[in-house]
């Protein structure tokens, strides 16, 4: 997997980007965006998750303005073996939305307008929305700003207008406000992902021996089953294949010693140290980290108020041609003093990863104890 060196210098780029996103900010204004239809003739909005619809001019579009929308929303999400973006982009011009009335129930629309083209069909698009009160305020403020609007045209519909009274402006804006952007997408989209995850169910039997073993509570999807468990290392691995995928879930308990576990050269030890339980059918083949062809980036979370040290990365195996995308949540238990390692990856090989790392991430973050 040498060849993934390649794109190390996106992947800092995108870590940045994963880091930024856990800050409490927002795009700078909320607003009631006036619905031309009535809640009851609505339909629900529609399009997948991680998918953004993008109004802007052509000749917007096609300038540094956006090149800098890309930049960001399209840097690759981390961290995969092969690039994936943060989103999927689909950019059309107010003339073609208006000539496609289905698009117009998108379920997430970002459209960019450069105030000082007071001829832009997309300028006038967002006058419409917001107002020429507003548009004015915006001018004789910071002269950029981001109004968040939802269900102009369809249920459970996001609006993000990003306003500029020059493209140098216009980029400022994006780049200062991308993160709250895309956190709010990824709050929104989260609905969809659970229902996706625990769409045939909660294995209760899986979540009572989870409980018993490790004193966590997790809630564990149905399909997945008890692929080993190793009672030396106290180790439980979980398997689910019924998808297109395969996807893994590896639970461990560890006394709490000192601050140094809770590191990324920590983490990985641990890490390193349990996934023996994860061969295949070639000899003497086991799982192990691989922060040589990427890094593996770690981060201080807290996670259902339990402090956390999350890491992503990705992992190979040691005697096999297999690898994959991991994200490991080593959380600290202060009342019985000790380490649970709550640990997902998938295997696909040819297959995009994105949408199944989140739905794992999702399921890793149900944790408590």
């Amino acid at each position: 997997m040498k060849y993934l060196k390649l794109i190390f210098a996106l992947t800092i780029l995108s870590a940045t980007i994963w880091l930024t996103s856990c800050a409490k900010s927002a795009p700078d204004d909320h607003a009631a965006v006036p619905a031309p239809i009535s809640k009851n003739e609505k339909s629900q909005a529609h399009g997948r998750v991680n998918q953004i619809l993008v109004v802007a001019d052509s000749s917007l579009w096609m300038s540094p303005v956006g090149d800098t929308f890309f930049y960001y929303f399209s840097a690759p999400y981390i961290l995969l073996p092969q690039p994936e973006p943060i989103f999927d982009l689909t950019h059309m011009t107010p003339e073609q939305l208006a000539a496609q009335p289905l698009k117009k129930e998108f379920r997430s629309i970002i459209f960019l307008a450069d105030l000082h083209e007071e001829n832009s069909a997309t300028t006038r698009l967002v006058g419409n929305d917001l107002g020429a009160e507003k548009l004015q305020q915006i001018q004789q403020g910071k002269g950029y700003n981001v109004t968040v609007g939802q269900d102009k045209w369809a249920l459970k519909q996001l609006l993000f207008y990003v306003n500029g009274g020059s493209e140098e402006k216009l980029v400022n804006c994006i780049a200062q406000n991308f993160p709250a952007i895309a956190r709010k997408i990824n709050e929104r989209d989260a609905e969809t992902v659970k229902a996706t995850a625990y769409q045939g169910g909660e294995d209760s039997q899986l979540e009572g021996e989870v409980l018993t073993k490790y004193n966590l509570k997790m809630r564990i999807p149905k399909g997945f089953k008890k692929a080993k468990f190793d009672s030396q290392t106290n180790t439980l691995w979980l398997r689910s294949d019924e998808r297109e995928i395969i996807a893994n879930i590896i639970i461990h308990k560890l006394p709490y010693k000192d601050k140094s576990q809770l590191t990324k050269a920590g983490i990985k030890k641990i890490r390193d140290g349990i996934t023996g339980i994860v061969t295949t059918n070639q000899p003497n083949s086991y799982m192990r980290i691989n922060d040589e062809d990427l890094p593996l980036f770690a981060e201080n979370i807290t996670l259902n108020k339990v402090y956390t040290l999350q890491a992503k990365g990705v992992w190979d195996m040691v005697n096999d041609f297999k690898g994959g995308p991991f994200v490991s949540n080593l959380m600290l238990n202060t009342k019985t003093n000790e380490l649970v390692l709550v640990d997902g990856f998938v295997f696909a090989p040819g297959k995009d990863k994105r949408n199944y790392m989140q739905e794992l991430e999702l399921v890793l973050g149900t944790a408590s104890f």
